[in-house]
Order: C-alpha cells, then sequence, then structure tokens
C-alpha cells in the first residue's frame, strides 16, 4: 500500500508537476492567464518583428523554416542554457555561501538571501534580456500565425 502525501515537503516531481499543471488550467479558466489566442496576435505585431517574413515569394517559406529550427534546436539551446545557469549558480553559491558560514549565517539564511540577491540581479538588468527575449518571441509568433494561416 502506498503512502499518503501529507505535507507538500514530501511531494516527488510527480506531485510537483500535477499541482503546477492544475493551477496554470485553474488560472487559465479563471481568466488571470490570457490564452495563446490572445498572446500570439499581440507578440506578432509587435513594430520590431511587423516586417519579418514579408517577402511576396518566400516569406512563408522562411517562416515555415525558422519554426521548424525553432521546434527542432529549441530543446537543446534549453537544456544547454539550463544547466550553463545551473552551473553559473553553483560556482555562485559556491562562493556566497561559505561566506555567509565565516559571517556566521546558518545554511538556510544564506542560500535564501543568495537566491534574493540573484533574483534581484537578474529583476534589476531586465533590460539586457527583455528587449532581446521579446523580439525572438515575436518573431516566433509571427511564423506560427504564418505558416498556420
Amino acid at each position: 500500500m502506498r503512502a499518503v502525501v501529507t505535507n507538500w515537503a514530501s511531494w516527488c516531481w510527480r506531485h510537483w508537476s500535477i499541482s503546477i499543471a492544475a493551477g496554470v488550467i485553474i488560472a487559465l479558466f479563471a481568466g488571470l492567464i490570457p490564452s495563446a489566442h490572445e498572446v500570439l496576435p499581440e507578440l506578432a505585431r509587435r513594430p520590431d518583428v511587423k516586417t519579418a517574413f514579408t517577402d511576396p515569394m518566400f516569406g512563408k517559406q522562411d517562416a515555415m523554416l525558422f519554426l521548424f529550427s525553432f521546434l527542432f534546436f529549441g530543446p537543446f539551446a534549453g537544456f544547454i542554457a539550463f544547466f550553463f545557469a545551473l552551473f553559473i549558480l553553483g560556482v555562485l553559491g559556491g562562493i556566497f555561501l561559505p561566506m555567509g558560514r565565516r559571517i556566521g549565517f546558518p545554511e538556510w539564511l544564506s542560500t535564501a538571501l543568495y537566491m534574493v540577491l540573484v533574483c534581484g540581479f537578474v529583476y534589476v538588468e531586465r533590460d539586457v534580456w527583455m528587449q532581446p527575449s521579446l523580439w525572438f518571441l515575436g518573431l516566433v509568433a509571427r511564423s506560427w500565425i504564418l505558416v498556420m494561416s
């Protein structure tokens, strides 16, 4: 007989995945998160991607090739980026956590402070990564709309 999950700390990855998926579905139905049908046209109408794939002869083929490349190479790039981010977090954690121990902080406090500093840095430096990310998502949305139309 399987043990009953009694608290959130004993959850495995399946419990977390199901709970997050259920939360996203409930938020979609409640209207807290916009659907893809609302977001894709907004991203495709961005001024920096409005002129992409507009060639009358090869625009749709370029969009199809771009979309295929994104769908094929995207998981590999995401995999590499994920492990690169883990490596950077590990290196920085290996620097800052021993400093916290030397100061006399408990390890949980050093870890929490370190993660708050990392999240704060990402938020403060959002100008560096936000515009290129929105541009790329706009290209994906524009190519999706052109290929599916």
